[in-house]
């Protein structure tokens, strides 16, 4: 089971009204979009975070490595427009010169960056305070109650079992990979990784076509009852 899942059904705010929680957490997400106010930003991240992690008892620190990831990917995209590149005399803040090119942060740059990451860190906060307190069963509830198009909920459903699916076969590959030294060194690492690939998505396949079997031995009529 993943993690952010885990949390989803053991969560204190489990029981807590879905439609409640998806409305708190969609309100601050477009708050957090629409605004570049820095302490509004500041706020929606406290208050997530502490709600998360104090009134759903979920642990700070695995909290903090669920936001890792997506916030180390918001950080690289923060850099391309924090620093710019040129050969003409500009006002900066903070810069070098590489040959006759000039590697600069202005004041605008850095406001952007700013605004970027922080409004990223926000959105990242108020999405992942619907995730990790409401289950799966929870969230269909509130799509079908909102009249979300029926193809839309079973093609969710579908994602998400494939997930669980895809990460189980990967780690049996690179388990069995790794027991054979598959991963000793970086030429071995690069073909291991080629044949996990590879193999991942012969497995997957095969998976896919075992659940459409399945299916159609209850009769599937190509409608998934929710």
């Amino acid at each position: 089971m993943l993690i952010i899942d885990k949390y989803a059904y053991t969560n204190r705010l489990r029981s807590t009204n879905p439609m409640l929680k998806t409305y708190i957490g969609l309100t601050l997400l477009i708050l957090a979009i629409l605004t570049e106010t820095f302490y509004i930003h500041i706020v929606i991240i406290l208050t997530m975070a502490s709600t998360v992690t104090v009134i759903a008892r979920i642990p700070i620190k695995n909290y903090i490595k669920i936001l890792f990831l997506p916030l180390t990917f918001a950080a690289l995209s923060v850099i391309a427009i924090l620093i710019s590149f040129s050969k003409d005399d500009i006002s900066y803040l903070w810069g070098f010169s590489i040959s006759n090119i000039k590697v600069f942060i202005t004041i605008e740059s850095l406001r952007a960056a700013r605004i970027l990451f922080f409004r990223a860190f926000a959105a990242l906060s108020s999405t992942l305070f619907i995730v990790l307190t409401t289950p799966m069963e929870q969230l269909i509830y509130v799509l079908k109650k909102h009249k979300i198009p029926r193809i839309f909920i079973e093609m969710s459903i579908l994602i998400y079992r494939f997930i669980f699916i895809f990460l189980k076969e990967s780690k049996e590959i690179y388990y069995a990979q790794e027991l054979r030294f598959g991963y000793i060194n970086l030429r071995n690492s690069y073909k291991s990784l080629s044949s996990l690939i590879v193999a991942l998505f012969t497995r997957i396949m095969i998976r896919y076509e075992e659940m459409e079997t399945a299916l159609i031995s209850k009769n599937f009529d190509k409608e998934f009852y929710l």
